[in-house]
């Protein structure tokens, strides 16, 4: 028997290393990570959970819709069956450290549902090939990913998997999103949610794309405008665009500069053609597209009063400088859908007679 910090640990539980380590997949969920030590050491899933420190009557979890929580006693002994220091789990088990079960409670191992819209997406299969005998799940907030390595994209929740041939810009949006956020840190993260909502009520209103790129995509799918699933990878290259054009205007932002130095009742104008210029949509934007932008500009006033500055001639951070989180993204979810992290109030499927853009130029 081991007991730790008062609580007193089943009998089966604390034996030494199983005889096979698994590979870390780096984003794993801890559920996912523990069938793949069980299927590696030709163990059933309650012999597993036994030795854990958890009950062998605990049903086999579903890794697509559960989640395994463990408490400090069952990480500790999770890691000395795997080989593998608690530290070195938390680096690559995303909810690891999110379980709320303390050191003294009785029960160490629990299951828990994913909250709608937060459930995990299935890993690469090509990444993935030869680890493991089932699908392996990513904590991932978005309900598709893209996978640069193989050029695939998993989509409707991961469970959908193909190669992105004829889409190579998909691929290359991925790549710069991902530098993007490496440069940005954490407000990157908001600035790509924001874009998101942007092209998804530009998709639902016919505009910017739609009849273009946005069509040729559907195609090359075998998709219609039914499938919301697909919207996502759809406008993905344009709003990572759009991302990168509110990061410039986000930095000069925070010294509380003007788009391009230009004087006040200029810049939101000048800034929305120019994203339409970067888009190759010019025609677009000026015909409706820029209505979403401003919303979005709206949301993102310049707050440093004009006297400080016309004081401070302060220039905006170079972009490999991580940005400092301005209203209204003060707070910036890790984790979770992308849309959630938005302040524009609109979602994809929703009508948007209600979201008040009657914006004149």
């Amino acid at each position: 028997t081991v007991v730790e910090e008062g609580m007193q640990v089943r009998g089966d539980a604390g034996a030494g290393p199983l005889p096979r380590r698994v590979e870390l997949v780096r984003g794993e969920s801890v559920a996912s990570f523990l069938w793949r030590l069980a299927e590696r050491n030709g163990m059933a899933w309650e012999a597993l959970i036994g030795r854990i420190g958890g009950p062998r009557s605990l049903a086999p979890v579903d890794a697509e819709f559960q989640e395994v929580r463990l408490g400090p006693v069952a990480q500790r002994l999770v890691g000395v069956a795997c080989g593998r220091s608690v530290v070195e789990l938390e680096r690559a088990l995303p909810s690891w450290s999110l379980s709320r079960i303390g050191a003294r409670a009785r029960q160490q191992v629990r299951v828990e549902a994913w909250p709608e819209g937060e459930r995990p997406v299935q890993v690469c299969a090509l990444c993935v090939a030869g680890l493991s005998g089932r699908p392996v799940w990513r904590v991932h907030g978005e309900q598709w990913a893209v996978c640069v390595r193989h050029g695939r994209w998993m989509g409707d929740g991961g469970r959908a998997q193909s190669g992105l041939e004829g889409l190579a810009e998909v691929v290359e949006a991925h790549e710069r999103r991902v530098r993007l956020e490496r440069r940005a840190g954490l407000y990157g993260r908001a600035l790509v949610a924001d874009a998101m909502q942007v092209a998804v009520y530009w998709w639902q209103c016919r505009q910017m794309g739609s009849k273009g790129v946005w069509r040729r995509r559907q195609d090359i799918l075998g998709v219609d405008r039914s499938a919301l699933w697909a919207v996502g990878l759809v406008v993905y290259p344009e709003a990572v665009v759009v991302a990168e054009c509110m990061a410039v205007r986000e930095r000069q932002r925070a010294v509380g500069r003007s788009f391009a130095g230009g004087p006040a009742g200029w810049t939101t104008r000048r800034w929305t053609e120019w994203v339409g210029e970067r888009l190759g949509m010019s025609g677009e934007m000026a015909e409706g597209g820029h209505r979403a932008l401003e919303a979005w500009l709206m949301a993102h006033r310049n707050t440093v009063p004009v006297v400080r500055r016309l004081a401070e001639d302060v220039r905006p951070a170079a972009r490999s400088v991580p940005m400092e989180l301005l209203d209204p993204h003060r707070v910036v979810p890790l984790g979770g859908p992308l849309e959630r992290v938005s302040c524009l109030p609109w979602r994809l499927g929703s009508a948007m007679t209600s979201t008040g853009l009657r914006m004149s130029r």
